[in-house]
Order: structure tokens, then sequence, then C-alpha cells
């Protein structure tokens, strides 16, 4: 028996693995790492949950902004709240400022490789966001008699901070930039055209071979996309749309087109820039070496700073002008504004009438060609008369009315005249005729008709 101990701080700390929790069973006796196991179980599935059901970005305020102030140009960010590329919650409260003469000065050794000029030019900081956590509220600690002074007190709190960064590099956002890039290629496809259209498969097995891989920057392709700026050459992932361009989808598979990229976007894309499970720290059995790797920081802004050498000491430049670019930056818009947005935003305010499509399709009075749009139908009127119905249908007054386009199609009316009768309380009256002459009953009722309602306001 031995009175002596090994130092609190000698002893070695292994992360806990975020894929388990304790299992308690009567009699156990739980300690330290029984905690810290729970902690990190419950934690790891609240950022797992954030990072990937929801993304990452900028909540709330954290807005970037410049002045003067007693030693030069001064930097703020407001308060706000934003989650990590790794799921983590950061709260910025209060608003936080630096100037950047003291990152200058701090800094000063790396400055000229970054101006690539001895006496002036302009360097480019990026602004990043991170979280971390600190020991407050020290206690006291039982223990052998042979520790140092600052081994009789341990933070008994971890309370969560954060830390703003200026950098020389861009965060690694691979997923970001991705991402961006796959909604603007899917924003470029053309949906209709005449055909022929390319199948729901094709497209999905074309979709799954646009990944292209490159370690200095992404291919060329029709795309304005800012994934060609260097902030995206870290991902070394890239989308080469240009086998779909010019490719003709059918309109009427738009739903089947959008689920079929979503899922290649899950199952083959996604995953070629998205961590995995516990962010490297055991979850999944942490086997997969070439996993992706979640970046601890968010970029906030990218900053370009003019600067001058005075007298030894970089300084910025006072005729030149510090330029905030935040088009990189990730933001998270909260659940209420998509519904709101997917509802159509409410009342509009706008005073300028717009157009939607109502009612679409090939219709006789006698049968329809599917598809059909909004439930459209054809009766037979009275003689040379026809009456369009559709679902939604309300009679024109002050505040909206219906452009309509309808095309006879080849059939039993020789030379086929349509003219815009009248809106009656159950539907849209067609005039149709012969040129000048009638049209018979029966080939009325037989002529297939090709129309597009429009309500305007």
């Amino acid at each position: 028996m031995t009175t002596f101990a090994v130092p609190a701080s000698a002893a070695e700390a292994k992360a806990p693995d975020p894929s388990r929790h304790v299992n308690y069973a009567l009699g156990m006796v739980l300690g330290v790492d029984d905690f810290n196991q729970e902690f990190a179980y419950l934690a790891g599935r609240d950022r797992w949950l954030a990072r990937d059901a929801i993304g990452y970005g900028t909540l709330n305020g954290l807005k970037v902004t410049v002045d003067s102030g007693a030693k030069g140009p001064r930097l703020t960010v407001t308060s706000g709240s934003a989650l990590t590329p790794r799921g983590q919650l950061v709260c910025v409260k209060p608003a936080q400022c630096a100037y950047l003469n003291d990152w200058l000065a701090a800094h000063d050794k790396e400055i000229p490789a970054l101006v690539g000029s001895p006496i002036a030019g302009t360097i480019e900081l990026y602004l990043t966001l991170c979280y971390r956590d600190c020991p407050v509220d020290l206690v006291p600690i039982p223990g052998s008699p042979c520790r140092s002074e600052d081994e009789l007190m341990a933070p008994s709190r971890l309370v969560d901070d954060f830390s703003l960064e200026l950098r020389t590099a861009a965060p690694n956002q691979a997923e970001e930039d991705l991402l961006r890039e796959f909604a603007a290629g899917l924003a470029q496809l053309t949906f209709g055209g005449g055909g022929p259209y390319l199948s729901v498969d094709d497209f999905q097995k074309a979709l799954a071979n646009i990944v292209t891989t490159s370690v200095s920057s992404p291919p060329s392709s029709p795309l304005s996309s800012p994934i060609s700026s260097p902030l995206s050459a870290s991902a070394e992932v890239h989308l080469d749309f240009s086998a779909l361009f010019g490719m003709e989808l059918d309109p009427a598979l738009s739903a089947d087109y959008y689920r079929a990229a979503f899922l290649v976007w899950i199952e083959d894309i996604r995953p070629k820039v998205h961590s995995l499970c516990g962010c490297g720290g055991g979850c999944c059995g942490g086997k997969d070496g070439d996993a992706p790797k979640a970046d601890e920081c968010l970029l906030l802004a990218r900053l370009e700073v003019p600067v001058i050498e005075s007298a030894g000491n970089w300084l910025v430049d006072d005729l030149g002008t510090v330029t905030i670019d935040e088009s990189r930056r990730p933001i998270l818009l909260h659940l209420r504004m998509l519904q709101e947005l997917l509802a159509g935003g409410g009342a509009s305010s706008s005073t300028t009438p717009h157009a939607a499509l109502v009612a679409a399709g090939n219709v006789s009075v006698n049968a329809n060609q599917a598809p059909v749009f909004g439930s459209l139908a054809v009766f037979f009127q009275a003689a040379n008369t026809i009456r369009l119905a559709f679902d939604g249908y309300a009679q024109p007054g002050g505040a909206h009315t219906y452009l309509v386009r309808a095309l006879p199609q080849i059939g039993p009316i020789p030379n086929p005249t349509v003219q815009l009768d009248s809106f009656v309380a159950d539907g849209i009256l067609l005039r149709v005729t012969n040129g000048a002459a009638n049209v018979t009953e029966p080939n009325l009722r037989a002529t297939m008709f090709n129309v597009e309602i429009n309500r305007l306001g």
C-alpha cells in the first residue's frame, strides 16, 4: 500500500465515442468517464441531427461591418448565432470588434508573402467563427499531498463560447460549394421544347456521372457559377452538367425528374463532401479514413484589405478601401420563413397583376387526352359554342380575368375559327365556326382542342 498517486494532469483522457451511451445496471458505480460518455452521446446526436438534416450557416445576426476607430479601420461583428459545419450551435454576444492594424502588427512576418510587393498591395483575409468551450467555476479537488498548487482546484463547469478569427486561408466548405453548384445546374435544365424527351431513368444515370475531381479548378461549363472561385478549389469535387445541357425533359414528369435528382444528390454526390456521423470521433466504427472531415469553423466574410509598409510596420492603407464580400457565406433560413415562402408569402402588396397557369390539356366534348391539368373539361353549349370548365374557376370581375388559348386540332372541321365569346358563371364560352359557316354538333363534339388557360390577377 502506498500514499503516492499519479498526478491528475498526467492521466491520459481518451475522447469518448459519441455512438455509445451508458447502460446502467443496478449496483454500478458511475464515475467521471461515465458522465463524459453520456454527455458525448447526447451532444453528439444533437450535432449529428443538425449536420445531416439541417446543414450549417448563419442563423441570426452576425453582420460584418468596417468603420474608422481610434486605431484605424475597425472590424465589427454584431451579436448573433450560427451552426458550424460540425453541427455546433454558436452564440456571439455581445458584439465583437477588432482593429485591422493590430492584426497586421501581430502577423507582420506573414504580410510580405501575402502582398507580393515589398511596399504596398492588397491582401485577402477570411473572417471565421468557431465554437469553443471554456472551463469555469473552480472548486477544490481532494487528492494526494504531492500535487502542485495548480492541481488543487479544477473547473466544475464548461460554458459554451466562440472564437472569431482572421485567417489567411478560407475554411473548407466543400459541401456548401457543391450544393450551390448542384442547385445552379438543376436550374438551367430544359423542361419542354417539343421532345424527344430524356427518360427519367436516363436522366438519373446521366446525373450520377456529372461528378468530376480536380486539384485546382472546376471543369469549364456554361454555368456562371461562383464555384470557379479559389474558395472552392480546395473541395476537389465539382459537377459538370454539360452533358445534360441541351437535353429536353418532359414537363409533365418534372416531379419525377426532381426526385431522381435529389436521390442522386443524397446517394452519390453529398457523401463525397459530407462528414460521416461523429465527425471522426469513433461513430460508425471510425474505420473510413477517406471520409470527408468537416471544418470546425464557419466563414462569415472575405476581406480585401489594402496595406502599405511604413517605417518597418504594415498598416491599412488610408487611401484604399476595405472591401467585405459575404457572397460565399453559408446562411440558414429558419423553417417559419420557408413555410411563408412556400405558402405564397401571404397577400401580395404589388399592384402589378401576375399570370398563373390554371388549366391545360387536349380536350374535346367526346373525350380527353391525358394528361390534363386543372381538371379541364369541355362541354357542348349550343350551336357553334362550347364551354370550358376547370377547378377554381370564378367569373371574372375587376380583380382578375383569364387568358385563353385554344387551338383546334386537325379533324372534322376543315377551316376552324375559334373566338372568345364570354365568361359565364359556370365557365368560358368559345365560339367555333367553319370560316363563316356553321359547324354541325357532331363535328363540334368530335373536335379536339389544345387549350391553355392562365389567370391574370
